[in-house]
């Protein structure tokens, strides 16, 4: 999910890595969303979905008909399942009760004396009404509420059912389920609008993972299905869904996959089919305001994808943005990661009163933003956003990364690769977008900074960690530690990686991890092994100091001084042995031999120690680098040079300084302090680190 939203709710507006191109890569999926060789993953749970929208009562009702095949060498009796809306069904959910002691959730501010503030008709929940093995016995009654996660037995987001006879090791059950739902109004990642949008996301009946040694350092098969919290995501086994929805024959729909089939009814209802192969989630989107636009991404050596942008007509502009950053994150993730298979991408973005919505990802579906005037000639918070959300395809799509319990591997991960493409395009966060419109033209000037991605990244560390990266995502403190480990303080600790090994290595790093896990279900332990034998170093000290630690990284340029002297003084000899002689400065010599003595002092004031890298220039710009293992408190480096270009003009320490909690005292200049962070990194460092902070706290 996309960080750029709390900062557009804040404001009040809503709306060199690359490869050569490598052999034109056939197409993997045929124009049904059926794969055209053999299954991409091991398909574990496929899905037979026909539901029905009721616009008029929010109603939706559904059938479905579930395969599920045990991995395992144990039979198993008790099926897991995930019901998410009924975290919307009252303030008693889990999902609620971690709203209130995080803070809220996305524009929802836990604070007000109301939260939540919701009309009787604005719940949302879903209700299982019928439950059997296909042909056979009457699950229902076996139907029990689980809670793993807390002690809230009034929670109903988890359910489990008993089967008369064990699945048996490499068997199959085919499930029938029928359920009632209402949908809620607009909360996270689902719901509807006032003015008629409906974004259909964790919406029926869906099986937990059966985790199966050694996956995900699992040593018995063991069930994993948590809650849904306030601050978490989702995990699910990949499989093969075919969809049938059922909506108002004036709606326009988009959803995950290829449409395959539309049938008018005669109820003034249409019926449409959607199809896909090796995917692990289905969601989707209907609104009778929406402006369609289709298009095609085509470049060479990648698979061609069909795109379809779903906006609403006051942000018809935007449907350019939306465009030009997916085709230019197909064409970049593409040849840096993976060539994306699927053969169709829906991109849609949520009409004003629906913003909650924007910013999501599912397979071959995401919500975006749309405004309607957006900067140009690149609009940063679309193309960010759009980058962001599509790049999850590859870490959370292809590679189903569990969100519940490491939340980095992909929103993280993401938000490296979002860097990574927003840096390759030059896509810079211009201040002057940022100011509505219409006051854009008359106090744009007073704000003519755009920061590119490495700057911006300057205002994402903070001085004190309280919380590790690698922690379950509803163990927080609150929802501002949850994205700031999440999000911006991964996204620095894997540039600082980059740093450390080199932009190549970590490009190999990057495309080895894709190719390696894709379509299985990864965890920390298995990027950081790619790392170690990518890179050839052991990085366990980097892995547990920065991603299971919560120490500070500070170094600084303490202390710079010169002194010039042209003469000696005391007693010298000429080396050989020969007789003390006092040398005094011979009358008439040129200042030009004089020679110049500067002392640098480098302190550590953080508790993290990692290598140095202290880098000196002088006045002719000639350049010395001196290497400090960073262990001591401080370091005293002496620098020597004869002639008046001999002076130390400017000391740079470098590294991995992108953790650095204050990249202010990083580097000093001659005659000026290294404390005065306006002198060295300009506005846009302030700036950036003002939006990356008000963005963490309030998400």
């Amino acid at each position: 999910m996309t960080r750029i939203l709390p900062l557009l709710l804040l404001l009040g507006w809503l709306p060199a890595l690359a490869a050569e191109p490598s052999a034109v890569a056939p197409p993997v999926f045929d124009h049904q969303g059926r794969t055209l060789g053999p299954p991409l993953s091991e398909r574990v749970t496929d899905y037979e979905i026909d539901a029905r929208l009721e616009p008029a009562t929010h109603g939706l009702t559904g059938q479905e008909t579930i395969t599920w095949r045990n991995r395992s060498a144990e039979p198993q009796a008790t099926l897991w399942f995930h019901l998410y809306w009924n975290a919307f069904k009252n303030d008693r959910s889990t999902f609620y009760r971690d709203a209130k002691a995080m803070g809220g959730v996305r524009d929802e501010n836990a604070s007000s004396p109301s939260f939540p503030d919701r009309k009787a008709d604005e719940w949302g929940y879903s209700d299982v009404k019928a439950l059997r093995v296909k042909g056979g016995a009457d699950l229902l009654p076996t139907l029990r509420f689980e809670h793993p996660d807390d002690d809230n037995t009034e929670d109903q987001t988890v359910f489990t059912v008993t089967l008369p006879e064990p699945v048996p090791p490499g068997g199959h059950v085919t499930l029938e389920v029928q359920w009632e739902a209402r949908v809620p109004k607009v909360i996270a990642r689902a719901g509807r609008s006032q003015s008629g949008f409906y974004l259909i996301g964790q919406w029926f009946p869906k099986l937990g993972v059966l985790e199966v040694p050694p996956e995900r350092g699992a040593t018995s098969p063991r069930w994993n299905c948590h809650q849904y919290h306030s601050a978490s995501e989702f995990y699910a086994d990949f499989g093969t869904y075919d969809v049938r929805v059922t909506v108002p024959k004036a709606m326009k729909v988009g959803a995950t996959g290829v449409l395959v089939e539309r049938r008018d009814n005669s109820d003034d209802t249409t019926t449409l089919r959607y199809h896909q192969d090796d995917v692990h989630d289905f969601a989707w989107t209907a609104s009778e305001h929406f402006e369609v636009v289709e298009d095609v991404f085509r470049s060479p050596g990648l698979p061609e994808v069909g795109l379809t942008v779903l906006v609403d007509p006051k942000h018809h502009r935007s449907a350019r943005h939306i465009l030009e950053s997916a085709k230019a994150s197909l064409e970049l993730y593409g040849r840096w990661w993976y060539p994306w298979p699927y053969p169709h991408l829906t991109l849609v973005a949520p009409p004003t009163d629906a913003i909650a919505s924007g910013g999501m990802e599912y397979p071959t579906f995401v919500t975006a933003v749309g405004r309607e005037n957006p900067g140009e000639p690149r609009d940063f918070i679309i193309w960010q956003t759009v980058a962001h959300e599509f790049g999850h395809n590859y870490w959370q799509g292809l590679l189903a990364s569990n969100e519940f319990e490491e939340s980095w591997l992909d929103e993280g991960v993401n938000s490296y690769g979002t860097y990574k493409l927003c840096f390759a395009e030059d896509v810079r966060a211009s201040l002057e977008q940022f100011i509505p419109s219409p006051l854009r033209g008359l106090v744009g000037p007073l704000f003519d900074m755009n920061p590119d991605e490495r700057e911006r990244m300057r205002g994402m560390t903070s001085a004190r960690e309280s919380s590790p990266i690698l922690q379950a995502s509803w163990k927080y403190r609150n929802k501002g530690d949850y994205f700031r480990n999440s999000y911006s303080r991964t996204q620095v600790t894997l540039f600082a990686l980059e740093q450390l090994v080199g932009e190549e290595t970590m490009a190999r790093i990057m495309r080895t991890y894709v190719e390696r896990w894709k379509f299985r279900h990864p965890r920390s332990e298995d990027f950081f092994a790619v790392a170690n034998e990518v890179s050839g170093q052991d990085l366990g000290w980097f892995f547990d100091t920065f991603f299971r630690g919560t120490g500070t990284l500070d170094y600084a340029v303490a202390s710079l001084s010169c002194s010039e002297r042209t003469e000696k003084k005391g007693l010298f000899d000429d080396g050989k042995g020969g007789h003390p002689l006092v040398e005094r400065e011979p009358e008439g010599k040129s200042k030009d031999d004089a020679v110049n003595r500067c002392e640098v002092q480098v302190n550590r004031l953080g508790s993290v120690r990692v290598p140095v890298e202290v880098k000196v220039t002088f006045e002719d710009g000639s350049e010395q680098v001196e290497r400090w293992d960073g262990e001591e408190r401080w370091k005293q480096f002496a620098f020597e040079r004869t002639g008046k270009g001999g002076v130390v003009q400017q000391v740079e320490l470098s590294g991995i300084t992108a953790l650095d909690v204050n990249p202010a005292n990083n580097s000093r200049t001659k005659g000026m302090s290294g404390h005065v962070a306006v002198s060295l990194f300009g506005w846009n460092t302030y700036v950036s680190q003002l939006l990356t902070t008000v963005a963490s706290l309030l998400f």
